[in-house]
């Protein structure tokens, strides 16, 4: 008998002993996928896309000669058309540190009379123009890290490149027929004839995947490449919230206001309602909105002749 429990002793002891090690090397080990490494933050990791900008509008104005006929009276349309589509990408180099760039391609048409602000300098036409042509370039660096889990800065500045230094008067009114379209913001796409440096420094937050918060500030200075024109410059500043009840769909409002420091519009306010599709991690993304002007001298943007601007940009995030 003592040598029966002695034998079934030392096989407990073995059996238990073994355990552990046999557990151990059953439990599955945690993949490391994307899921592990979520990149929620737009300002951080590799995005590629396109943003079409487009704005069409139009107006009548009533002319009658001084001391003539009150019923004799001359109308005269005037309509705007500018559409924008712009490459834009962001790639990581390494550790926090991005290369920006983006390509804008414009079509600009214009009829009777114009006269648009471009920061201090005012455009005046009242012929037909109409033409395709190439934005102006840019190439950045940007810094995006998180302080925490929740909450991430980015700051970088870019450098625009004037493919166009002296436009002529067809080309310039193409360009000026885009120049409103998002209410002062990114006007070194479409504003010819001048060198742009832009410093812009935001956060980004996220509550529970479900809200999310960005907020930016940048400041643009564009040198002229013509003599007699001016220096100019303009601060924006951006603010947008987005509710995403059921994963990856959202729903969001962007409040901006831009201040041309070289401009008699001390500011321009605008508000874009939007609807978009962005998942956590990687994959495609797309976001529609209409962007509109509040107050002078662009808004109220429903009206005749002011600024509405069906956004939309799509892409692909990795």
């Amino acid at each position: 008998m003592s040598t029966t429990n002695a034998s079934l002793g030392t096989l407990f002891l073995m059996l238990s002993l073994a355990a552990p090690a046999l557990a151990q090397e059953a439990a599955p080990r945690t993949p490391i996928t994307d899921k592990t490494k979520e990149r929620w933050a737009k300002s951080q990791g590799g995005r590629f896309g396109f943003e079409i900008d487009v704005l069409s509008s139009s107006y009548q104005t009533y002319t009658a000669e001084v001391g003539g006929d009150p019923d004799d009276v001359e109308i005269t349309d005037s309509e705007r058309l500018g559409v924008a589509i712009t490459a834009a990408a962001q790639y990581k180099i390494f550790a926090g540190l991005h290369l920006d760039a983006e390509m804008p391609f414009a079509y600009g048409d214009v009829v009777g009379p114009q006269s648009t602000d471009l920061f201090g300098r005012r455009f005046e036409s009242a012929a037909r123009y109409s033409r395709f042509f190439l934005g102006n370039p840019t190439f950045g660096l940007h810094y995006a890290g998180n302080a925490l889990p929740n909450l991430a800065l980015f700051g970088g500045f870019g450098l625009t490149i004037p493919l166009h230094p002296d436009p002529g008067r067809t080309l310039e009114a193409a360009s000026v027929a885009n120049f409103p379209a998002r209410a002062y913001f990114d006007a070194q796409r479409v504003l010819l004839g001048h060198w742009a440096f832009r410093a812009r420094v935001g956060t980004e937050i996220h509550f529970g995947k479900m809200l999310f918060l960005t907020h930016d500030v940048a400041a643009q200075f564009f040198l002229p490449t013509r003599d007699g024109d001016i220096t100019k410059s303009v601060i924006e500043q951006g603010n947008e919230i987005e509710f995403r009840p059921f994963g990856s769909f959202g729903l969001g409002m962007r409040l901006q206001a831009a201040f041309p420091l070289s401009s008699s519009n001390s500011a321009q306010l605008a508000a874009e309602p939007f609807i978009a599709w962005e998942p956590l991690v990687k994959g495609s993304f797309t976001r529609v909105g209409a962007l509109v002007a509040l107050d002078d001298d662009l808004g109220f943007g429903l009206d005749r002749g002011k600024v509405a601007t069906i956004r939309v940009a799509l892409g692909s995030k990795w």
